[in-house]
């Protein structure tokens, strides 16, 4: 009879060797490029639920430039705040809570980070605050630019998953008095060292706009950690 052709155990726990050893030099670079792909739909979807909000209030509320955001004194001064996103946002857009975050009892309070892993403290950052229906929470803080009011929004993509970074599941945009991504006039060259600069959240900030100029695309150079 013809003997029957079959590998050995040693053949075949080599091949699984080979398999396990391919599948652990591929398997970080699939999974990076699947949280890459994962994170630009989300802040591209989250751009254009912001832009829509804008559009739609407009046609009700006049132009966004007109808009009045009450004076503040204070990080603890958030009634403003509160008002005015209630009145010029909340209305057109899919929520499932919102609330003030100035208290650390407020129930979107946790941690998040620079994207060089330096602590940012949540309370100075934060006047009000808006979960949507796709988990993104929108952080809404108003600060005093030459003496002109301004809204930033701090967007953070998965709510309160990790790893709440900067630049990775966090980004900025201005709210008011124009719709943009932070520094979105930028040229690309100033967003990406503005991006890699450490330790300087407000530079870092500027994040999202390389991305927006990228054509919705994290590219070799961004600085994903």
């Amino acid at each position: 009879m013809e003997k029957i052709k079959a590998f050995t155990m040693a053949e075949v726990l080599i091949t699984l060797g080979i398999i396990g050893i391919v599948a652990c030099m591929t398997m970080p670079g699939v999974i990076k490029n699947y949280q890459k792909k994962v994170t630009v739909e989300r802040l591209k979807q989250t751009y254009s639920m912001l832009m829509q909000a804008v559009r739609m209030s407009e046609a009700k509320n006049g132009q966004c430039e007109d808009w009045i955001l009450p004076a503040y004194t204070s990080s603890s001064d958030t009634n403003g705040t509160k008002e005015f996103v209630k009145m010029y946002f909340e209305p057109y857009l899919q929520t499932i809570h919102s609330d003030k975050m100035a208290s650390s009892k407020a129930p979107y309070a946790y941690k998040y980070y620079n994207n060089d892993g330096k602590l940012i403290e949540t309370t100075s950052h934060t006047h009000y605050s808006i979960a949507l229906i796709n988990g993104v929470y929108l952080h809404f803080n108003a600060n005093t630019v030459e003496t002109k009011p301004r809204l930033t929004v701090r967007v953070d993509i998965n709510g309160k998953q990790r790893p709440n970074t900067v630049g990775i599941d966090t980004f900025y945009m201005y709210v008011y008095p124009k719709f943009e991504m932070v520094n979105e006039q930028e040229d690309r060259d100033t967003l990406l060292r503005l991006c890699k600069e450490p330790g300087n959240l407000m530079a870092q900030e500027s994040c999202g706009a390389i991305i927006l100029h990228d054509g919705w695309e994290i590219r070799d150079d961004y600085p994903w950690r």
